[in-house]
């Protein structure tokens, strides 16, 4: 008999629903059936599949309100912010829909040798695992370029966040996706994700995670030599200089460390503030969140849950290190709140040591470094072995182009951040992994290219 997991809301700790845990013989069974639907998925007009995702996107926009119920009950999330990550994942379906006819090819005469064509073919069965953090708008991405390339997909969200994804997966079906293109495996990553990620036919693994889980998955991989796509996290820098309009940045600042409890990838991370402007901007940060108020995200505020206790006790022994080594002061919050669920308070620190923050700190952390000179501020951003996404504030172009070109990650904000239309290509350098998401550039993450040389 197959067994089932608990799905609790992070805000109370109650069990709201159960998932089947599939074993390797279910996911077998998954596999077969998307390989047998390919060769007629792969031949459907593009222009079929366009109107598939403006279905889909439609009835996402007309169910919002139902999805970020279910979504902010299963994750923890502030309602608004919910209702904000349902809708951004229909405009990606609708991205999707416009793009899916114009797979680039190359055609040309080569004297001498003959007509080359050069044509982009689907993968085959592919694989997206998901994370808990923000399941909804990754499962878009990931789902909406591979169907998009004519690919079929097997999605496996996280055991904490898959009930929200399984609405979404039945939208989709009703929009006109063949429910053996599009299928939901639920179940643990132990369990169910590696059975994905070790089965022979599926041919390609997308994985936003850990560091640690990415590399287990590459060897899980390995072995059958398929193609991967790698989003491992990161460690932001925000780095605010002295000509930058202090009031906007530190209004953006709080707004992205505390979206979704921090639990962002591209979060703002590190606050590099040029010294000269580090206690005003300490103190304007102090003043917002003293009005921030913290509870289940069903309700009016601005900040819920940290999603699973796991995360909640790496907060909470991450904040009492530092303060207990003299790595960083304490500004505001820093204390598991005396409430039902997974809550810990808001918290700024300030003055805090480089080293201290070389990891990623994934949670409610604000942590500000000053730094004296530009030079300084690159040393600091770069000196961690992520490379996903960074931020410069400034009224100068030339500080802007300076910081561009010097910061070593895959995506560079000028005066804002965490913003990623689905037109933007996104991924990281170094350990977050490599691979890209969106633009036109997941059309080389979900295809490979056949030549044809004709005589």
């Amino acid at each position: 008999m197959q067994s089932s997991l608990d799905v609790r809301n992070p805000a109370t700790n109650e069990v709201i629903g159960t998932i089947p845990n599939a074993a390797p013989d279910d996911v077998d069974n998954f596999v077969n059936a998307a390989a047998d639907i390919l060769p007629t998925w792969e031949k459907t007009a593009a222009s079929k599949r366009a109107v598939m995702f403006v279905n889909a996107a439609s009835l996402m926009r007309a169910r919002v309100d139902e999805l970020a119920v279910l979504l902010t009950t299963e994750q923890g999330k502030p309602l608004r912010e919910a209702r904000d990550e349902i809708l951004g994942s229909a405009h990606v379906f609708e991205y999707y829909a416009s793009v899916c006819g114009s797979i680039p090819g190359d055609a040309r005469n080569l004297p001498g040798y003959g007509y080359l064509n050069v044509v982009r073919k689907p993968l085959g069965v592919c694989a997206a695992i998901i994370p808990w953090n923000m399941p909804v708008i990754i499962f878009a991405w990931k789902a909406g370029a591979a169907l998009a390339c004519g690919n079929t997909v097997l999605a496996k969200p996280s055991k904490t966040a898959s009930l929200t994804i399984l609405k979404i997966a039945e939208a989709m079906h009703e929009g006109g996706f063949p429910k053996e293109a599009l299928q939901i495996v639920t179940g643990s990553g132990e369990q169910t994700g590696s059975a994905l990620i070790t089965h022979p036919d599926v041919r390609h693994i997308s994985f936003t995670g850990s560091v640690v889980s990415g590399k287990a998955v590459s060897l899980q991989a390995a072995p059958h030599l398929k193609k991967l796509t790698l989003e491992l996290g990161g460690n932001d820098s925000f780095i605010v200089t002295k000509t930058a309009d202090i009031d906007a940045a530190v209004k953006a600042a709080v707004r992205n460390r505390f979206y979704n409890c921090g639990q962002v990838c591209t979060s703002a991370k590190r606050i590099l503030v040029d010294a000269s402007l580090a206690d005003e901007f300490v103190h304007k940060a102090e003043v917002m969140l003293s009005g921030y108020v913290v509870g289940n995200g069903l309700e009016k505020v601005n900040m819920g849950p940290l999603n699973n206790a796991n995360q909640l006790a790496l907060i909470e022994a991450f904040v009492e290190g530092v303060l207990d080594r003299d790595e960083a002061q304490l500004v505001y919050g820093g204390k598991r709140l005396d409430m039902p669920g997974n809550f810990y308070a808001p918290t700024l620190l300030k003055n805090v040591s480089p080293l201290a923050v070389s990891e990623e700190i994934f949670g409610p952390v604000m942590s500000v470094i000053p730094f004296g000179s530009a030079d300084e501020a690159l040393d600091i951003a770069n000196s961690t072995m992520y490379g996903l996404g960074s931020s410069v504030w400034t009224s100068e172009i030339s500080t802007a182009r300076t910081f561009a070109e010097g910061l070593r990650c895959g995506v560079v904000w000028v005066n804002k951040h965490l913003t990623l239309p689905p037109e933007m290509p996104f991924g990281g350098v170094g350990s977050s992994g490599f691979g890209r998401e969106n633009g036109r550039d997941f059309v080389y993450e979900y295809t490979e290219p056949k030549s044809i040389l004709f005589g």
